[in-house]
């Protein structure tokens, strides 16, 4: 068998190049953490739930992982100072492969130093025990067959005097020199046992076996390593030596399903130090078939869960504090199962319900985690300097794809523990003869299945860039389980390349590329690992810098104007029902307010008929008497030519329409018309989306989700066809909807909500004040995020009476409780025909009754006239004569009307 050079000690130098990436990647995690935590990405929030849980138990894993590479150390050997009396033990059970357990006794008699060799045969096989007579073995069976493989061996113990002894499995061939490096470590008299690496000689017998194998790489190196420093290290079962009176002070070999991790527990428990030497001293099997290595999982999953709810309470005062956190944290990683069930219900749920766990984008979330992902990488990589063979190294892929196809097993082991059903100590099958089962995939099939129906359902629905996201991520699922299926038929797969001649021939191409990119992986991965740290440091760097240069900002630190002592008023009143302010009404109540109003507020639909352009005429009067205009766009899609060929009827599916690009020719006319303003302008689109009165909302066939992918398909329309004069308002009709309606603080400048009082004209007849209608929404984490809010339908109708109550109630209570209210555009116009519950032609008057009352409110809340407060924004609005588009870069004027710290444009 092949032996291994050892494994050298990290020099101080390299200790500090992976501790120094490791506070790296904490920061990373860090960042990560905290823009995910962030509440203005908050979709439907049980999924977000789901995500943040499955994303915390990763981190928690990492973290782990990072605790047991920080401290790597490797015990020198002593020298020998004195000769142990010494017993090996073995075990068998019937139906086990007797070429494996020949080997293995042979082997065990092989070993130079000087011992006692035991086979502990559960059968009472007559050939072994023929064979222990001719190989001078002692042969030892037992009646009462209780505790399993501890009852075994504790047997055995009864006839075993020697001072150490040895437990090996019967497929573990152990070296001559197997016990060289062992027994000088209990030359400490506190040392209770000394675990060796398990090495496997069958790894490559298929991707079964390779992937099992790959699970343990890590463990095997450098975690088990940094165990010795902790004083955590563990007993594997297989070998694994022991002080024979620290057996005997716990009564022998700890019994249960996972005897091994039980006897360490009772050991530590009792005071027993442990040492681990990272030495390949002996080569066993691994599991190479699907039914085999589930029955392991199974089998240790269920045992690890019980010593967690029993043995665990009981020993917990006894150990140090490394070991209550060790073997407190062991079982979470058996909880596995439950969070890739996670990963697979979390786009099933949102593609067959239309909803989404976070309103961030997919690249806004690769950026955020793109820093830890790195980190967790070049860590790993640089890790591996310290595994024990060179084939060690490498991403693994196989053995994670492995591992997450066994969910539902760890799965099992969990509700077996809870339910307290038992699950039988059976020897795992070693032979790779035993056939697969389909019934073993059923699980991993339905998977599939219903993550190819939700794909259907949901590209069926809607194509926006969210379900597209979420279908891949449904199908990504799909090839991964899927893997391990194909795995379980590796085998017939090879019987049957073994009949076909071309198939031969293409595996055999396919083999000689394997062995080449072989090679060129490993230059790769050892160039990574001498150069992890300075690619570390400057992946990080140029991401850090990238983030803080324009990407911060944009995940919730939009506080420039929140923190501003300024407020801006507004007025809509059109004369008729044109949705078009009157600019000569405008300058009559400016007069009558005593104030000018810095918003001038225009309703206009979508169409491709004339009075659906932009007033430009109007806008020009508006930007003259130094006010911004805003403009309500409301996608209406009967004012459409295109519309009558529409299969569908007219008004629905207006987002879906938008996201496909039907509209594009319209986005491209308008974007352009916008553009050619050279001025500031409000765009309040789509507003009260989840107002069933208009066909854009879920009345008209469209999901928030589609609301969402429309509202940043057109935000990103506008930018790329550089009309950066555009100042967003996102409007939502009902607070509920905030959280699912919002479009990310990236794609929003202003919120905006509508505040009126119908009174009597409520379904209720209550009348409510502003902080009434408005506290719903003060209360909701994004309107905490820094983005200023704006009343953009603001009023009370004359016939609920009481109007100037109502306007001087208002304007106290925005200072007092609202800081985040920095604007208010009066809704002042009597041809109001959205008539609440009712179909009368009688349209409401929202108009102010007493403007003297009012301004003085206005001029105690506004204090100076905004435009003397800030003299660049008068110039802004007001300038007409610069034939040059705004600077849109200047952070005291265009910001202040915009609302945050502008990077986008």
């Amino acid at each position: 068998m092949k032996r291994v050079e050892p494994v050298k000690p990290p020099s101080k130098r390299e200790l500090f190049t992976l501790r120094l990436m490791i506070v790296l990647g904490l920061a990373a995690m860090f960042f990560f953490l905290r823009g995910l935590l962030n509440p203005n990405i908050v979709g439907f929030t049980p999924l977000y739930w789901m995500l943040l849980v499955s994303i915390f138990f990763i981190c928690l894993k990492v973290l782990h992982e990072w605790i047991h590479y920080f401290c790597i150390t490797l015990p020198e050997t002593p020298p020998q100072q004195k000769l142990y009396t010494v017993d090996v033990f073995t075990t068998f059970c019937a139906g086990e492969p007797y070429d494996m357990i020949v080997e293995t006794l042979t082997a065990m008699q092989a070993i130079t130093y000087p011992h006692t060799t035991y086979l502990c045969d559960e059968a009472n096989d007559p050939y072994l025990k023929e064979l222990c007579e001719k190989l001078h073995i002692n042969h030892v069976t037992r009646i009462q067959k209780i505790d399993a493989k501890a009852g075994n061996i504790n047997n055995a113990l009864k006839y075993a005097s020697g001072e150490i002894c040895v437990i090996l499995d019967p497929d573990h061939v152990p070296f001559p020199d197997f016990l060289d490096r062992i027994i000088p470590h209990f030359n400490n008299t506190e040392i209770g046992f000394v675990q060796i690496v398990q090495a496997y000689r069958n790894h490559n017998q298929g991707l079964i076996a390779k992937g099992a194998a790959q699970q343990t790489f890590q463990f095997y190196g450098p975690i088990m390593m940094t165990m010795n420093k902790y004083g955590t290290v563990l007993a594997i079962g297989a070998n694994c030596t022991f002080r024979r009176t620290a057996l005997d002070s716990i009564g022998g070999h700890a019994a249960g399903l996972a005897e091994d991790m039980h006897t360490a527990m009772q050991l530590h428990a009792k005071g027993w130090k442990s040492v681990y030497v990272p030495a390949v001293l002996a080569r066993g099997l691994v599991p190479a078939t699907l039914s085999a290595y589930y029955a392991q999982q199974l089998k240790w999953s269920r045992g690890v869960f019980e010593l967690f709810v029993t043995a665990y309470p009981k020993l917990f005062k006894k150990f140090t504090w490394q070991q209550k956190l060790h073997y407190g944290v062991i079982p979470l990683h058996y909880l596995s199962g439950v969070i890739f069930l996670l990963n697979f219900l979390i786009p099933v749920i949102s593609l067959t319900f239309d909803i989404d766990p976070l309103t961030l984008d997919l690249s806004r979330f690769a950026i955020i985690g793109l820093p830890l992902a790195i980190a967790v990488i070049l860590i790993r990589h640089f890790v591996q300097w310290w595994v024990m063979e060179d084939d060690e190294r490498g991403f693994h892929i196989v053995g994670g794809l492995l591992m997450i196809g066994t969910w539902w097993i760890f799965m099992i082991g969990l509700f077996y523990t809870i339910l307290r059903k038992k699950v039988p100590y059976n020897p795992t099958p070693k032979d790779g003869n035993e056939e697969d089962s389909w019934r073993l995939n059923i699980p991993n099939i339905a998977v599939i299945g219903v993550s190819i129906a939700a794909i259907i359902y949901g590209l069926y629905n809607d194509w926006s860039p969210y379900t597209l996201i979420m279908a891949g991520f449904a199908m990504m699922n799909c090839f991964i389980v899927l893997f391990s299926i194909i795995a379980s038929r590796q085998f017939r797969f090879r019987k049957l390349k073994e009949r076909n001649d071309l198939l031969y021939r293409t595996m055999s191409y396919v083999t000689s590329f394997k062995k080449q990119f072989w090679k060129l992986r490993r230059r790769i991965y050892a160039g990574v690992r001498s150069t992890a740290l300075l690619i570390t440091v400057f992946t990080l760097c140029v991401i850090f810098y990238f983030v803080r240069s324009g990407f911060a900002v944009q995940v919730g630190n939009t506080q420039n104007i929140y923190t501003k002592n300024i407020f801006l008023t507004g007025i809509f009143d059109p004369q008729g029902t044109d949705g078009l302010t009157s600019v000569k009404m405008v300058k009559q109540y400016e007069r009558k307010a005593g104030r000018p109003f810095n918003i001038v507020s225009f309703y206009l639909s979508w169409g491709d008929e004339p009075r659906c352009e932009i007033p430009l005429r109007l806008l020009d009067s508006v930007y003259r008497i130094g006010a911004i205009p805003m403009l309500t766009w409301e996608p209406w899609q009967s004012l459409f030519a295109q519309t009558k060929n529409f299969k569908d009827s007219t008004e629905k599916k207006v987002f879906v329409r938008i996201n496909s690009g039907r509209y594009d020719g319209y986005l491209s006319r308008f974007a352009s018309q916008v553009k050619a303003l050279r001025r500031p302008v409000y765009i309040r689109f789509a507003h009260e989306a989840d107002n069933p009165f208009y066909p854009w909302s879920e009345r008209g066939g469209n999901t928030p989700r589609q609301f969402v992918s429309a509202w940043r398909y057109v935000h990103d329309y506008f930018k790329r066809h550089g009309a950066n004069n555009v100042i967003w308002v996102w409007n939502p009709w009902k607070a509920k909807a905030v959280s699912t309606y919002f479009p990310g603080t990236d794609y929003v400048d202003w919120i905006g909500v509508d505040v009126l009082n119908y009174g009597p004209q409520n379904n209720d007849g209550k009348w409510y004040s502003m902080a009434q209608l408005y506290y719903p929404f003060h209360n909701n984490p994004v309107f905490k995020s820094g983005l200023p809010v704006m009343l953009a339908e603001m009023g009370s109708l004359s016939s609920a009476g009481r109007q100037s109550e109502w306007l001087n109630g208002a304007f106290t209570s925005i200072p007092a409780n609202f800081p985040e209210i920095k604007a208010v555009v009066l809704f002042n116009t009597a041809v109001d025909k959205n008539i609440v519950g009712s179909n009368s032609a009688k349209p409401y008057n929202w108009q102010v009754s007493d403007w003297n009352s009012l301004s003085i409110k206005l001029s105690h809340l506004v204090g100076k006239d905004q435009t003397a407060q800030y003299p660049g924004m008068s110039t802004l609005i007001v300038d007409q004569i610069l034939p040059k588009p705004i600077r849109l870069t200047d952070k005291t004027t265009f910001n202040l009307c915009r609302g945050v710290n502008y990077t986008k444009g």
